[in-house]
């Protein structure tokens, strides 16, 4: 199947988490805050997931059950092609005669859960009743320490039977409190996740970071360095969904790179023409061809190659035509640029021109001479005033500059 990235106008994602709380016995999680702050630019950058902002909803230390639940059933009942939502707290089972999974809020009690938390089961069914192509769950919560009966199996796996979604992707981070380290800016299941889609993944072949390539790369990470370890279960379709293009990729990093020349070679176009603009304000008729702007068909061209290339399909030759094509934009941008700064140059030269004549004419004592002064006026005036026409400040210039040489041979 396919990799492919959420459709930006028909997605919807929620962000929930907890970072400070009421109860003295769930301790703060100051990571959380800085999660949610972190994934939601991650999501919505043009280079991540592409999700708009409007459609990104962060909740930060929701204090009232009933608002976050109100939110999720708003957003589940509005997305279309990809509803995601994402926990980041303090995770609590009841472990009653039925055992229950809660995510705990701001005012969440830790000896009251059923009622001051939000029950899993209940966020399971908000997810469930979407229409959404694509339903993902991440869960990046700990048990609050709470120790695990051993008959009971492991508490991520409590976790996944708790929140199973038929058709859906559920990420859950293992319990402990070593899943937010003090000190660290992010939980270690979310800054992984983070690290991988800012850096990606050079040994990836694949051109978009899928959810299924997000979590085994976490995962074996929090294995390596001996961290408490995630679990998840997923569809086929919803593993292969992607929440970023992969920067590592050989293909996205040359991309990226053109991308940067062809931005870079936009400001040359657009300086040129503000530049033509200044040009004929200063100059009479200065005979200007039109700016030749090709930056905005490149990106367009770029974009239709991205798309294929995200497909997995070769894209070398296409890349190396528009290679072609900036570098004829940028000799003919630059040619036009030189042409306007050198129309400029000619008036500063005649300037410094008839400045250099006239402290000559100073210094023998013949500038206020009525046809010497005569001559400087009317060039002085043809060259300061816009606009300036170069052929008459030319001429002006010229007779100026005879007039005081030839009255200087005169004085020898």
């Amino acid at each position: 199947m396919t990799a492919r990235l959420p459709d930006p106008a028909k997605s919807r994602v929620v962000l929930i988490g907890t970072a400070r709380y009421q109860d003295p016995d769930l301790t703060p999680l100051p990571g959380v805050a800085n999660n949610l702050t972190d994934l939601a630019a991650a999501l919505t950058d043009p280079r991540g997931a592409g999700v708009r902002p409007e459609h990104c909803l962060v909740l930060a230390d929701p204090p009232a059950l009933a608002d976050v639940g109100d939110h999720i059933v708003t957003a589940a009942r509005e997305a279309e092609d990809v509803l995601l939502v994402y926990y980041s707290g303090h995770g609590l089972m009841t472990w009653g005669r039925t055992s229950e999974l809660c995510l705990a809020l701001r005012d969440t009690r830790s000896k009251s859960l059923l009622t001051s938390a939000l029950r899993c089961a209940d966020l399971r069914q908000y997810i469930m009743d979407s229409p959404a192509r694509t339903r993902v769950l991440i869960l990046d919560c700990c048990f609050a320490g709470r120790s695990i009966e051993p008959t009971m199996g492991s508490p991520a796996g409590a976790m996944l039977g708790e929140v199973d979604i038929a058709g859906a992707v559920v990420l859950a981070a293992a319990q402990g409190k070593a899943l937010a380290p003090l000190g660290e800016h992010n939980t270690l299941f979310t800054g992984e996740l983070l690290r991988l889609l800012r850096e990606g993944i050079p040994s990836e072949p694949g051109m978009l970071l899928t959810l299924h390539v997000l979590f085994r790369e976490v995962r074996t990470v929090m294995r390596r360095n001996g961290w408490p370890e995630p679990r998840g279960n997923s569809s086929d379709m919803a593993a292969h969904l992607a929440l970023g293009h992969n920067p590592a990729h050989v293909v996205r990093k040359a991309i990226d790179a053109l991308r940067a020349d062809i931005a870079r070679l936009g400001v040359e176009e657009s300086q040129t023409r503000q530049l033509y603009d200044t040009v004929r304000d200063k100059i009479v008729d200065p005979n200007l061809p039109s700016v030749t702007e090709t930056s905005a068909g490149l990106v367009e061209r770029l974009d239709q190659v991205e798309q294929v290339a995200a497909m997995g399909r070769s894209v070398s030759s296409e890349l190396a035509e528009l290679k072609g094509q900036l570098t004829d934009g940028r000799t003919v941008t630059r040619r036009l640029r030189a042409r306007g700064d050198g129309l400029l140059d000619r008036r500063g030269e005649l300037r410094e021109r008839l400045k250099g004549y006239q402290a000559q004419a100073v210094r023998l004592r013949i500038a206020e001479e009525w046809d010497i002064a005569e001559l400087y006026v009317k060039a002085r005036a043809l060259l300061w005033t816009q606009p300036c026409d170069l052929g008459l400040a030319l001429r002006a210039v010229n007779a100026y500059q005879q007039a005081v040489t030839e009255l200087r041979k005169k004085r020898q």
